[in-house]
């Protein structure tokens, strides 16, 4: 693996589950973020299908199935293809000859023989690569005329070997390095050390196409059904996506028990407002239900159903997990169908909880906010060339270090490591502080007492302290303004119709209706099933609307947060929000 897994669950906290549960939930958020946010699952130089690949996925009723003359056919072709490949050079006429042909100095004598190659090679790698791709049309286009056509045949199979980098999985890397290696060393007009020195040029390129075909073959096996080789992205990105919706719904309602215990759940959840009423739409509820979560000092969490069978007698009604939570963990408690979304929320909450330190700090330093003016690049906008005041380079700092921290924490959560020790944390408020007096030190730099006093740097120091506990005023105020606006903002996005609003657009897309269950292969019953998908295969409805979420703004400044880095951070946490309710709702649209 090119990088660190990302995981769901770890196995210590939850060693009452099978480890075939786990494995299988941590599976699924793997696929559930090759979705969402392939940002941080895929590495640089790697392709969806490689992650896909990596990850054992494997979609049902997408392989096309032969009949009986169909696999004769193709297994007497196999046989037919491998007779020149697999034997040994002394005893394979078929070689000698194109040894001999390929060793020819006459282009005219080597082409031929060349094309028959790039064919055998075609058919090889065919299924794992879209059928526009270039490197298929170049197998089987007629050859360019040159001088050299062993040398421009080593450069088209640098070409290939890279191609085939980005698709295959992470465990081919280095045959692929160790192939790209020799081929460099062999335009370089050096010999490679696996390379006997005696070999020429042309049987060099010989053992590397069967070097490559070796690789086709094992990528195949890499690929459970290895017609997601031949698909482009976006058909990957669709198959992908019905995939892990219907993975997802299936595994929540067999961990907690079927439909009525997840819909009960919903239920529960979105009836514990803060107000206690039972006013609004259902959608306006759990929009308020949510922040309610969200404002929680408790980390956001969503508790899997106990193992232990539970008797009730009196033919009482037996309370839900919910029910059970103390107070002060359930109202931080997710329902089942935003298991898969918890961390995500987390990751929200932490940037919340951040955005609000950051202003709070922000008013310890008596620096007022920068105005915005024609020359001030805001959120979302290209132009601009405004100087950087000394508040916004405190917030610019501020933000870097706690950003680094949510970053950091996240990636120990999604990769099972150890999170950090108190220390650390004691630490980031050493240099919170730092900042502040930094701040607070230029701020005086002008007036008439230049130098910070050694007793006013502790009082501010303890006021740095202070402001950072959520039970202070400002970091109330601050809170309640922020996650007040958000929810409003949120709201009117789900609630506005057809507006003009381009920002609604995003909700708006949300399907009223559950489309999980559609499976378009199944559509084509009695047909013959295709190699490559059709177009169609893609959900128009859904899989165009994921990341519309890029587009939604907040509109208006809320007072506190003026900064043109707080405003970029509110800005990216809704968006985030919007991408997560609008999964849900592709998912859970009927128990929702």
């Amino acid at each position: 693996m090119s990088g660190p897994e990302h995981v769901l669950l770890k196995h210590a906290p939850f060693s009452n589950l099978p480890p075939e549960l786990i494995e299988t939930l941590n599976q699924t958020y793997f696929l559930h973020l090759l979705v969402t946010e392939p940002h941080k699952v895929i590495p640089p130089g790697k392709s969806l299908l490689s992650m896909m690949t990596h990850a054992n996925f494997k979609a049902s009723d997408i392989t096309p199935k032969q009949d009986k003359r169909e696999q004769i056919e193709n297994r007497v072709k196999e046989v037919a293809h491998r007779a020149f490949w697999n034997e040994t050079r002394v005893f394979n006429p078929c070689h000698l000859q194109a040894l001999e042909s390929l060793s020819s100095p006459l282009p005219p004598v080597q082409l031929p023989r060349l094309r028959q190659l790039y064919l055998d090679l075609h058919e090889g790698l065919a299924p794992l690569f879209p059928p526009n791709h270039q490197i298929i049309v170049s197998l089987s286009s007629p050859l360019p005329p040159t001088s050299s056509p062993l040398l421009s045949t080593v450069n088209f199979l640098v070409e290939i070997v890279t191609a085939l980098r980005q698709r295959c999985a992470p465990i081919r890397d280095q045959a692929i390095d160790d192939l790209l290696s020799a081929l460099e060393h062999s335009r370089q007009g050096s010999t490679d050390s696996v390379t006997p020195v005696s070999t020429t040029l042309a049987e060099f390129v010989i053992e590397t196409l069967k070097a490559i075909l070796s690789l086709a073959e094992s990528m195949k096996a890499d690929l459970n059904t290895f017609v997601l080789g031949s698909m482009t992205e976006a058909q990957l990105q669709g198959v992908l996506l019905n995939d892990v919706k219907v993975r997802e719904r299936e595994l929540v309602l067999n961990v907690w028990g079927g439909k009525d215990i997840v819909r009960g759940q919903w239920r529960t959840w979105i009836s514990e407002t803060s107000s206690g009423t039972s006013e609004g739409t259902d959608e306006k509820k759990c929009i308020k239900r949510l922040f309610r979560a969200l404002g929680s000092d408790q980390p956001i969490h969503c508790m899997l159903p106990s193992t232990t069978p539970v008797s009730y007698t009196n033919g009482t009604k037996p309370p839900t997990e919910l029910d059970n939570r103390p107070l002060e963990l359930k109202v931080s408690e997710l329902p089942p169908q935003l298991f898969f979304s918890t961390p995500s929320f987390l990751y929200v909450q932490n940037c919340l909880q951040a955005i609000v330190i950051s202003a709070s700090l922000l008013s310890l330093t008596r620096l007022s906010a920068p105005t915005p003016s024609r020359n001030t690049i805001l959120p979302g906008s290209t132009t601009g060339d405004a100087p950087c005041s000394e508040d916004h380079d405190f917030m610019t700092r501020i933000w870097t270090l706690l950003k680094a921290e949510i970053d950091d924490d996240t990636d120990q959560r999604n990769t099972g490591s150890e999170a950090g020790t108190e220390s650390t944390g004691h630490t980031k408020l050493i240099n919170l502080a730092d900042e502040v007096v930094r701040a607070r030190q230029q701020c005086l730099a002008g007036s008439s007492s230049p130098i910070l006093s050694v007793d006013e740097e502790k009082r501010l120091r303890d006021a740095v302290e202070r402001t950072l506990r959520s039970t202070d005023p400002v970091f109330q105020l601050l809170k309640k303004r922020l996650m007040n606006a958000l929810e409003k903002r949120i709201i009117f996005l789900a609630s506005s119709g057809a507006s003009d609003n381009p920002d609604a657009q995003s909700i708006q897309s949300i399907p009223t209706k559950m489309q999980t269950g559609k499976n378009p292969i199944e559509e084509r019953a009695g047909k013959r099933p295709r190699l490559v998908l059709p177009e169609s295969m893609l959900p128009s409805n859904q899989t165009s609307s994921l990341g519309k979420e890029a587009g939604v703004s907040m509109g208006t400044t809320i007072p506190g947060f003026e900064d043109s880095v707080l405003q970029q951070a509110i800005v990216e946490v809704l968006q985030k929000i919007v991408g997560c309710v609008y999964w849900v709702e592709g998912v859970w649209g009927d128990l929702v």
